[in-house]
This record gives structure tokens, C-alpha cells and sequence, in this order.
């Protein structure tokens, strides 16, 4: 009797205890953040939810479609959101509420407890999920990905904490007073917030030395700034005090669009830079990476391929994943790379050799896409051998 054909493995090796711990305890602080909803008019929390749902959906919409290129896995994102929505807005709430308890200063609690702790316990699922452990570590390799984790993390926290706020009134009128100032003032606040954070532990991670302390801790004291001189600016200006916070959150909003584009547009560039290269080195055919280069070819590819859709689709995640690593080995000028680097080098590549034949005959014999352009070997790099 006849062995049945070993099937190659899909994807690396992902992380899956930790980011499933931060889903579950996620998803029962937000169960626990929403019970506010139960006790409130069922007119004014229909709106609530609605109308806040439908911003947070419109920045997952954004973060997914900067995310294009490399997707992250949904139970890193789903627990990100999870984690802004009811572990960090949770123990936030909690000290905060003691804060205020023992000074009785609302105002001061605005100001102080509210930025540290808000920006701490946020900025903890980058630390504690994606930084513990080299699996973690590995879903955590180009700024697009630091943006999306920052940003779904914010998105969770303003979520939660936009209907707690709404449905503090009591009634509809005042908490639909509440919702217009909330949508013109904070829709986006934390989202930003905690991208600059997890900009700044990015950076850390690309450099030697100090800086890779000093970058998050700078970027995480900028937060901090920003959510103070946010909280505070009415009492430190007066009137004026509105304007120019306004004035620093549009500017803020803005550049991390800007970098968030820039950063997406880099990932295409590495990717197609990369994949004559990985012609060159025997590891995908020219076919392979004409279509490999191109998101509508991808798709289409995807949508043809049938029952071996699962095993194209990790193909393309370790090809894109390998062309990313490389972008970053070529402008690592340290001499002596992290080992952890090209031990993920090594594993992609073995992966994409591994699948070879199951992607071959998922394809089939007729190619639809024209190779793709470049010369290979002209981005050879210094480790294009290490496999």
C-alpha cells in the first residue's frame, strides 16, 4: 500500500499560547468594560456602539489596507484590539479611579495618572506579546507591521472608552451631545498615540547599542506628552490652549498617514528589489515572481487555485516575509546581523523549497503572468547565500 505525498508546511512557526492568552483576557475585559451598556437607555447605547463601531471599523479598515503586502496573523490583531479594549482600557480605569479616590481631583487625574498609565498598559502588548519570545518577535519585522499592531491597540482602547464616555449622560440627547464631541476631538487620539510608541520600539529594534533603550523610551515620553498636553491644554492656554493641541493632532494624523504610505510603498519596493534576486538564487521561478510581484496578480492567482488555495497562500506570506528579512539584512551595516535574523533566513527559505512541488502543481503548466522585471543579481546583498 501506497504512502500518501508529505504535504509541505504552509507557514513559519507562529507564536500561538501568548496571543491567545492576550484574546482571552481581552475578550473578557471588553465583556466586562460593556456591561456599562446594561444599565443605560437602549436608545443611547444602540448609538454609541453603532457610531463608535463604525470609526474603529473605519481604522481597521485602514490598517488592513496598509497591511496588504504582509499580512499579520488575525490572532496577533484580533488580540492587539482585544488588549486596548479590555486589558489596557481595564487596568487603566481602575488606577485611574483610585487616582482620583485619593487626591479627588478630577482635573489632576485627566492630567497625570490618565497619560502614564493609558500609555503604558498599551504599549505593554507590544512589549509582552510581540517582544517575549523570538516567535513573537518574528511577526514583528518591517514599520508597517509596528504601525498596524500600534494602531489596532489604540483603535480597541478608544473604542471602549468612546462608549463609556457616551453613555455617562443621562440621557439620549446628552449622550448624543457626548458622541459629536468624542467623533471632532479623540476619534483617533490613542490609535495615534500608541503608533508613535511602537514607531519608537521599532526603531529600537534596527539599531545597536543605547538607542535601542533610548529610541522607546523617547517615543514613549512623546506619547506621554502628546496625551498630556492633550488632557491639560484648556488649563495651561485657555481658549487658545484648544486650538494649538488641534493644531499638533492634525499635524501628528497626518505624518503617521504619511508614514504609514511610505512604509507600505517601501514593502513593495523591497519585495520587488528582492525576488529577481531569489530567481537568481534557484529559490522561485521567474513565473513565480512575476505574479509574486503584482497584488491584483496575487488575487487572482489565490482565487484559482482552488482546494490549494491554503498552500499558495502561505507561499506567498514566506516569499514576501524572505524578501522583507532581506531589505533588512541589506541595511543592517553592523557586520554581524542578530542571529535570530538569519535563523528566520534560514527557516523561510527552506519553507519556500519545501513547497516547491505542492505550488507547482497547484499553478499548473500554463503561466499567466510574465516574469517579472529586473536583472538578477543586481540586489545580491551579503547574505543571499545563507539558507
Amino acid at each position: 500500500m501506497g504512502t500518501a505525498p508529505r504535504v509541505a508546511p504552509r507557514r513559519k512557526a507562529q507564536a500561538f499560547v501568548v496571543p491567545l492568552i492576550a484574546v482571552i483576557l481581552g475578550a473578557l475585559g471588553t465583556l466586562i468594560g460593556m456591561l456599562v451598556v446594561l444599565d443605560r437607555p437602549p436608545v443611547a447605547s444602540f448609538l454609541s456602539v453603532s457610531v463608535f463601531s463604525l470609526v474603529a471599523l473605519l481604522g481597521v479598515w485602514f490598517l488592513t489596507w496598509l497591511d496588504r503586502w504582509e499580512p499579520e496573523p488575525p490572532l496577533f490583531t484580533v488580540g492587539a484590539f482585544l488588549w486596548g479594549a479590555g486589558v489596557s482600557a481595564l487596568i487603566s480605569g481602575i488606577v485611574n479611579t483610585v487616582y482620583l479616590a485619593a487626591t479627588g481631583d478630577m482635573e489632576a487625574t485627566a492630567m497625570y495618572s490618565a497619560p502614564f498609565i493609558e500609555e503604558t498598559t498599551k504599549a505593554l502588548f507590544l512589549v509582552l506579546v510581540l517582544l517575549t519570545s523570538r516567535r513573537g518577535r518574528a511577526e514583528f519585522n518591517s514599520l508597517t507591521d509596528a504601525i498596524v499592531y500600534g494602531g489596532m491597540v489604540g483603535l480597541g482602547f478608544s473604542w471602549i472608552e468612546n462608549i463609556g464616555y457616551a453613555l455617562q449622560p443621562g440621557t439620549v440627547g446628552e449622550s448624543l451631545q457626548m458622541i459629536v464631541v468624542r467623533l471632532l476631538l479623540v476619534a483617533f487620539l490613542h490609535p495615534m498615540l500608541t503608533i508613535v510608541v511602537s514607531i519608537g520600539i521599532w526603531l529600537g529594534l534596527n539599531v545597536r547599542g543605547a538607542m535601542r533603550i533610548v529610541f522607546p523610551f523617547a517615543f514613549w515620553c512623546l506619547a506621554v506628552a502628546l496625551h498630556f498636553l492633550h488632557n491639560a491644554s484648556t488649563t495651561l492656554f485657555g481658549g487658545s490652549g484648544f486650538l494649538m493641541t488641534a493644531g499638533i493632532e492634525v499635524l501628528l494624523f497626518t505624518g503617521l498617514i504619511v508614514i504609514g504610505v511610505s512604509s507600505r510603498n517601501w514593502e513593495r519596493a523591497t519585495v520587488r528589489e528582492q525576488l529577481p534576486v531569489m530567481v537568481h538564487l534557484g529559490w522561485l521561478t521567474p513565473f513565480e515572481a512575476g505574479w509574486l510581484a503584482d497584488l491584483g496578480a496575487r488575487k487572482a492567482v489565490l482565487a484559482e487555485a482552488g482546494p490549494a488555495r491554503a498552500q499558495l497562500t502561505g507561499f506567498v506570506q514566506n516569499t514576501t516575509e524572505l524578501a522583507l528579512l532581506r531589505g533588512r539584512l541589506g541595511r543592517d551595516r553592523s557586520g554581524q546581523p542578530p542571529s535570530e535574523w538569519l535563523q528566520l533566513h534560514r527557516e523561510l527559505v527552506g519553507l519556500i523549497i519545501a513547497q516547491r512541488g505542492e505550488v507547482d502543481r497547484a499553478l499548473g503548466p500554463s503561466p499567466s503572468w510574465r516574469p517579472v522585471a529586473g536583472r538578477p543579481g543586481d540586489n545580491f546583498g551579503t547574505y543571499p547565500h545563507r539558507s
